[in-house]
């Protein structure tokens, strides 16, 4: 039997282009994305000015070191990342609360106080900042004091040329001078790349970055159509001509037609946004090839797997019309605007335990209970495509999958249907549970 009769067409298109016309639609599919790339960029540009505006601002930073450990190593360091760094040497005899008295009324802008420390651990660690648990108090760790709030660029290189310095202080102590102590603190990179069994190389990090980002979109479309899917029913019941449409098609034909003519008006507002990201996507990423390919990224070399991404779409489509189906009965048991927020409340919560498992099958792709919530059809919209970006799923589990949700799609229509058919006559309450169940059973 084919679902889509001429009727459920016409309820389709219907809601569709009712909905397609509205300026909320228009605003809100144009404006949204448009807003969030121009706050990327804005904060991108706010973030590089204040990068630039602390580079050329200049602080006077004096380094009180009263055991001579390293005061001097530090201040070359400090002056080869072309900052202001003098010795202080009029404030190695203070404490810290009396640096902190005379700070304001000195020369220097930041002062880092070194703590004086004797026996073998100064001559093994020095500069060191001492482990919490030895008990030791503020005049006995590493501070850096300042006269106004310290940008982040600076004291990422403050505290970059403190751990050179030390380092630096360390080899001579045991007679070692030519050694380059960024050589020695220098990272060693590597990547994991996931391989699948036709040789496929799939980027790990990529890959559950886009599951994650994949997850959140889809709870967030979910909250707003939602909404709308209950307040479009709501209206239908509320209508004088409701009588007279439920007499020329089914119930479960009106509910099937909302849901996807709705779910359409969605999916359209998803694609004009995918399409926006995408290139604003692409474009942020030519722009910035020059500065990932510094990183080691090489944005050439990253596969695109355009079948999981075709998988991906229709069990999105799917399971995002299971929901809408699933809004749809909750707004046939509600008569005023009052109760659908209630009845609203357990469906989203049900949305949420997928988007929480997604993150555990992120990691482990093929655990037995991962490979079980992929098959549930309100699991599968989430958790089955973050195992498609995770691992080589077997065809029969994706394709079954696929169908079970199908068929759940089409049970949601059926569901709403018998309860919209017997709501329609309830007025001015809401449904309680055992009521529900048997408008199902009679309806």
């Amino acid at each position: 039997m084919n679902p889509f009769t001429p009727r459920v067409a016409a309820v389709i298109r219907r809601e569709f282009v009712l909905r397609v016309k509205s300026k909320w639609f228009l605003l809100s599919t144009l404006g949204l994305p448009v807003l969030i790339v121009g706050l990327g960029v804005l904060s991108a540009f706010l973030a590089v000015r204040s990068a630039t505006d602390a580079g050329e601002e200049r602080r006077v930073i004096g380094v009180a070191d009263p055991a001579g450990l390293i005061g001097d190593l530090l201040v070359e360091e400090l002056l080869a990342d072309s900052l202001d760094a003098v010795r202080a040497e009029d404030m190695e005899e203070l404490a810290i609360d009396e640096a902190r008295t005379r700070l304001s009324g000195s020369s220097y802008d930041l002062l880092m106080m070194i703590p004086r420390r004797d026996g073998r651990r100064s001559a093994e660690m020095p500069g060191a900042t001492p482990d919490a648990d030895e008990g030791e108090g503020d005049d006995e760790r590493t501070t850096l004091l300042a006269r106004a709030s310290v940008p982040s660029v600076i004291e990422g290189s403050v505290r970059g040329a403190l751990q050179r310095a030390s380092v630096r202080a360390r080899l001579r102590s045991i007679g070692v001078q030519s050694i380059d102590p960024g050589s020695l603190l220098q990272r060693t990179s590597f990547d994991v790349i996931n391989v699948t069994e036709s040789g496929e190389a799939r980027s790990q990090d990529i890959y559950r970055a886009l599951s994650f980002g994949i997850a959140f979109f889809f709870y967030f479309i979910l909250l707003i159509y939602g909404q709308m899917i209950v307040r479009a029913i709501l209206e239908e019941k509320q209508s004088d001509i409701v009588e007279i449409m439920v007499s020329s098609l089914r119930p479960w034909e009106l509910m099937l037609g909302k849901i996807v003519g709705v779910g359409a008006v969605g999916i359209a507002q998803m694609a004009v946004w995918a399409l926006v990201f995408a290139l604003a996507a692409v474009y942020g990423l030519t722009a910035g090839a020059s500065t990932l390919a510094e990183a080691g990224i090489d944005i050439a070399s990253i596969p695109i797997p355009w079948g999981t991404l075709v998988l991906m779409f229709f069990f999105l489509v799917f399971g995002y019309l299971l929901y809408a189906g699933m809004f749809a009965g909750a707004g046939a048991t509600i008569s005023n605007e009052h109760d659908a927020q209630q009845v609203m409340l357990p469906i989203t919560m049900l949305i949420i335990l997928p988007f929480i498992a997604t993150q555990g099958v992120i990691q482990s792709p093929n655990a037995g209970w991962g490979v079980i919530l992929s098959l549930v059809p309100f699991f599968s919209p989430l958790v089955m495509p973050a195992r498609l970006f995770a691992t080589s799923v077997p065809v029969w589990q994706w394709l079954l999958s696929l169908v079970l949700l199908g068929v759940f799609v089409l049970g949601a229509a059926w569901v709403a249907g018998r309860i919209f058919r017997v709501g329609i006559l309830m007025k001015g309450q809401r449904a309680n549970l055992p009521q529900v169940l048997r408008w199902i059973r009679h309806g």
